[in-house]
């Protein structure tokens, strides 16, 4: 029952593809009348939902996501090689999305479905992971591209992997393949980076990794999914992880944070940005995968996630220590 639900709302079926659809390009943002998930742990807070609506055909389909350069508001990258600016709630009503078709890499081939993004603030290049490839891509801010198939990613499925990735406040990259339980840390940029490290993750249950990001004491939030006997049929999962934990062919110890299965939160959460606040708590902030499909939703959430409250206080990044905040 819980495939051919999956199946059901499957990219491709039950398409939300209005050619008459208004192609202003404008989202309207509805807050959404949630509560506090049972059985989550003290220090984190759901502060906010949101279903994120627009009538134009290349909207949706996030997998990944990012907080924008500016901290105004978020970009979103879609599976079908499209992003959006997306604005900060709690502004509601309609307002500007600018949609566009993500600048292709003529070398890359098609389809140019993106997974997974990182960035590195000083740079401003970002990195984006393409499943069919198992391509990562590096986007420079004056419009160069480049991209690497790193041969230990050769055998990943090609529709598997790279589904998380993220770079590290001290340079290191780590990515996660979406099945086989298959990661790599890189000692830096993957298309300059030595041979990468393989080590392996082995999430509860049939929770596979959708994406990932650091929190400010170095550790790494991971966002996972699972399917349900439910409508959408997914649950999600959040747990957190040490880098420097990682031991080359052995298992990366991963620990529970909580799990999003609630009703009205239910959905097939892919993308996550992590915004530190200097007290030692952060922003976390969850885009859905609609699949362009009828029976789903684009939800955005905001979570509060008091990381130094749970014993993690001591520990700082290199980010967070050159931060103000970090003083």
């Amino acid at each position: 029952m819980v495939a051919a639900l999956a199946v059901l709302i499957a990219p491709g079926t039950w398409l939300r593809d209005d050619p008459d659809a208004d192609t202003q390009d404008l989202v309207h943002l509805e807050p959404l009348d949630v509560a506090q998930p049972e059985g989550w742990p003290d220090g984190l807070t759901l502060e906010g939902a949101w279903n994120v609506g627009n009538p134009n055909p290349t909207f949706g389909g996030f997998s990944a996501l990012r907080v924008d350069p500016a901290g105004t508001g978020f970009i979103a990258y879609s599976d079908r090689g499209f992003y959006a600016h997306l604005p900060r709630p709690p502004l509601v009503g309609n307002v500007p999305a600018l949609t566009s078709a993500f600048p292709r890499d003529p070398l890359l081939g098609d389809p140019q479905d993106i997974e997974s993004v990182t960035a590195d603030p000083a740079s401003g290049a970002i990195w984006l992971g393409y499943e069919n490839h198992n391509a990562i891509r590096r986007y420079s801010p004056n419009g160069t591209s480049q991209f690497v198939q790193p041969e230990a990613m050769a055998e990943w499925s090609s529709n598997s992997g790279p589904e998380a990735m993220v770079r590290l406040a001290d340079g290191r990259f780590i990515v996660l393949a979406e099945a086989g339980g298959e990661g790599l840390l890189l000692t830096g940029d993957p298309l300059t980076s030595e041979e990468p490290l393989p080590f392996s993750i082995k999430p509860p249950g049939d929770f596979l990794p959708t994406d990932m990001a650091e929190l400010p004491d170095g550790r790494v939030l991971i966002l996972l999914r699972d399917l349900r006997l439910a409508l959408p049929p997914f649950a999600s999962l959040l747990m957190v992880a040490d880098p420097d934990a990682i031991r080359e062919g052995e298992e990366w110890p991963l620990t529970e944070l909580a799990v999003i299965d609630d009703a009205g939160l239910r959905e097939n959460y892919e993308g996550m940005a992590v915004e530190p606040d200097g007290t030692g708590a952060a922003t976390v902030w969850l885009i859905a995968d609609d699949n362009q499909s009828v029976l789903q939703r684009t939800l955005l959430l905001k979570l509060r996630y008091a990381y130094a409250a749970a014993g993690t206080a001591g520990k700082q990044t290199a980010r967070e220590a050159q931060s103000p905040a970090g003083r």
